[in-house]
């Protein structure tokens, strides 16, 4: 397995109901094999386009849905991966996967697109793998976790009498200092923001006095010139 694996997704594929060629897949991380995916086609048949399908077989759920053209696309998760992830990655699936190779995967032989969409699937797969990366909820849910971890094992060793009050105190004082990171970030933030500002301001008040100068300029001899012309009159 990859260092760089999750354990989130195993398997994405596209077939075809008709046939039930698997005519596209990739197994990420892991071992799949074909022929349970077309024993669950075969289970899937009446599958409504457009619908999402989800079910759990073991440790893995897998997440369907077929089209209009009768192409099913399938992507195999741990059990315990978002439902609402999963339904994106299939979306993402299906969407990068028709622009690829288009009509082909309607007529073409079983496994003749692996290759054309090997390096798409590998990104899908990676992408779609990184659940703190790709799911914001999940990722702002981690680092709750993260904290909420740090201040469980405080009070757990302070009631065990097992760490000293510098400990805790060293503890808080780092949990204090990264809140002090996340200011100091938003003030930066807020003061880039104050200057962008001040800048377009000038740069308005800039273009408005050289209108104004243009106009001024033009005015100006006009008005000059009808003096002029009026005390030659008189």
């Amino acid at each position: 397995m990859s260092d760089k694996g999750h354990n989130n997704i195993s398997f994405i594929g596209v077939a075809r109901i008709s046939d039930k060629a698997v005519v596209a897949s990739l197994a990420y991380n892991s071992t799949v094999d074909l022929a349970g995916v077309k024993n669950v086609l075969n289970e899937k048949i009446g599958m409504q386009a457009g619908t999402h399908y989800s079910f759990s077989i073991g440790q893995t759920t897998w997440h369907l849905m077929a089209d209009t053209l009768g192409r099913v696309f399938i992507a195999i998760t741990a059990s315990s991966y978002p439902t609402r992830v999963a339904t994106q990655c299939v979306d993402d699936l299906s969407r990068t996967f028709v622009a690829k190779a288009g009509e082909k995967s309607l007529t073409c032989k079983e496994k003749a697109l692996d290759k054309a969409c090997k390096s798409l699937f590998e990104k899908l797969c990676a992408k779609y793998d990184n659940l703190s990366e790709v799911d914001v909820l999940s990722g702002v849910t981690a680092k709750v976790e993260s904290v909420k971890l740090v201040m469980q094992e405080n009070v757990e060793l302070a009631l065990q009498n097992c760490v000293t009050l510098e400990s805790i105190e060293e503890k808080a004082e780092q949990l204090q200092q990264q809140a002090g990171v996340f200011k100091k970030t938003a003030k930066d933030i807020r003061n880039k923001m104050w200057w962008k500002n001040l800048k377009m301001k000038l740069a308005i008040a800039f273009i408005i006095l050289a209108i104004l100068g243009v106009i001024l300029a033009v005015t100006i001899p006009k008005v000059k010139a009808v003096s002029g012309s009026d005390d030659n009159d008189n």
